[in-house]
């Protein structure tokens, strides 16, 4: 028996008077219409989720009891009906998939997972086809590759690719980074596909693609002792003085100023998953509330951290703080598409690209005239823009062939992704899981 207690004049799960229970059996789902409106608080008991679905029918989020003893409802999104189903249905990795992406002899041993978090949508598709292409050409020491999707269901990509898949949370849609720590936590506690704690794990973006082995850092991270790509706010001493702000425990600890890609035993990563949402959400309110807004805005205290859409950067580095974890800060984990340019040899040395956008040289101004955007002006100074992730057709108009003296983050962007397409073939349409008129699929 799961039960599920909707609580509607309290934020905080209290109030039997204003509280409304429902409870599902295997064969016996549970619903619920909310009539009296939105409720303030829902609070989950036992295996099994929560389904939240809008007035048309449509699929929201779903709330399950991994999210923890109360879970806070806000004006919106909004939702009219629930129905509570026990258990979940099956969202196993396929083992038989993922032996194709793991460079070692025996899945169930210690190894290097290397996994990000994504939503199914036209946006995400190109970016995973091409993150999984990388990887099978990096030349990995005993690792594997893994999406973790939230969403409804498995999509078709998952028939090809090793994808672990657990519900939406409700917060993702008032702020969709939120699923990164939340499907790392899901994932961490699978009775069926939850990693070995001795695995070592690299936590990536879909936009993070590989170029060479990653062991020389992987090697490296032991419990408690992690490494992290040196951030944007690297060095800016309000990072501390946030966190002396909002810590709950730990205050003392010095906080590190990392980003992805994180390098960190599995068992540490269950242990930050948590919390990591927690202090996520904690700071996404915190910008948004009227109270303390001011102190996040452009002149605010703490207006240089640019915390509107990297609250879940800061919230992984709080929740290491709050447990303990020291961080190595390293500056040669991945090289980003508007970092300044290095020399080849240093270029080789970094394991992976953060990509986002692609140039022509200027002496190419004739062939690249076919792509230029207008956007990026900003970074004109690295040639003609002909490629940006943040274009909508960037899934399916990438420039090919390329002319020689293209800049090492240009020229493997439109290789892996020219590659890619090859390897898989074109990313079916398909409105199901990949809808035209909207950023990802329910």
């Amino acid at each position: 028996l799961i039960k599920a207690y909707v609580y509607h004049l309290n934020d905080e799960c209290q109030g039997g008077q204003n509280m409304t229970m429902v409870q599902a059996l295997p064969a016996k789902p549970g619903t619920i219409n909310f009539d009296q409106g939105m409720p303030k608080s829902i609070r989950m008991v036992g295996e099994g989720e929560l389904r939240l679905f809008d007035d048309n029918g449509n699929y929201i989020a779903s709330i399950v009891e991994l999210e923890g003893t109360c879970v806070p409802i806000y004006d919106w999104p909004k939702f009219t009906r629930g129905q509570l189903t026990h258990g979940a249905p099956p969202r196993r990795i396929d083992p038989a998939v993922q032996k194709k992406f793991f460079t070692g002899t025996d899945l169930s041993k210690p190894q290097t997972r290397i996994v990000f978090s994504c939503e199914s949508s036209i946006y995400f598709g190109y970016q995973t086809v091409t993150s999984a292409f990388a990887f099978l050409q990096s030349n990995q020491t005993n690792a594997s590759w893994l999406r973790l999707l939230s969403a409804q269901m498995p999509d078709d990509l998952s028939e090809r690719l090793p994808t672990f898949t657990g519900p939406r949370t409700l917060y993702s849609k008032r702020y969709s980074p939120i699923n990164k720590p939340d499907i790392i936590d899901k994932w961490m506690n699978s009775k069926q596909d939850a990693p070995n704690p001795e695995d070592t794990i690299v936590v990536i973006d879909p936009d993070n693609w590989l170029l060479k082995d990653v062991n020389e850092w992987a090697s490296k991270v032991s419990r408690k002792h992690a490494i992290g790509q040196a951030a944007y706010y690297n060095g800016n001493p309000n990072v501390q003085k946030l966190w002396q702000l909002v810590c709950k425990k730990g205050c003392n600890n010095t906080v590190a100023h990392v980003g992805v890609p994180y390098v960190l035993k599995a068992a540490d990563l269950k242990e930050v998953a948590p919390l990591w949402r927690k202090y996520t959400m904690l700071l996404n309110e915190m910008r948004q509330d009227e109270k303390t807004k001011a102190q996040f805005e452009k002149d605010g205290e703490f207006g240089s951290l640019y915390i509107s859409w990297t609250s879940e950067m800061y919230g992984y580095n709080f929740a290491c703080a709050h447990l303990g974890i020291e961080t190595d800060t390293v500056h040669d984990l991945q090289i980003r598409d508007v970092d300044g340019r290095v020399s080849q040899e240093q270029n080789e040395k970094k394991a992976m690209i953060h990509m986002g956008r692609a140039w022509f040289p200027k002496k190419e101004a004739a062939l690249a005239e076919k792509w230029r955007h207008t956007e990026g002006k900003d970074f004109n100074n690295f040639g003609i823009q002909v490629w940006c992730k943040c274009n909508r057709t960037g899934h399916e108009i990438m420039p090919w062939p390329v002319p020689d003296g293209l800049d090492f983050q240009s020229y493997h962007t439109l290789r892996l992704l020219h590659e890619a397409k090859e390897w898989y073939g074109p990313i079916p349409e398909n409105t199901t899981y990949r809808p035209q008129n909207q950023d990802s699929m329910k």
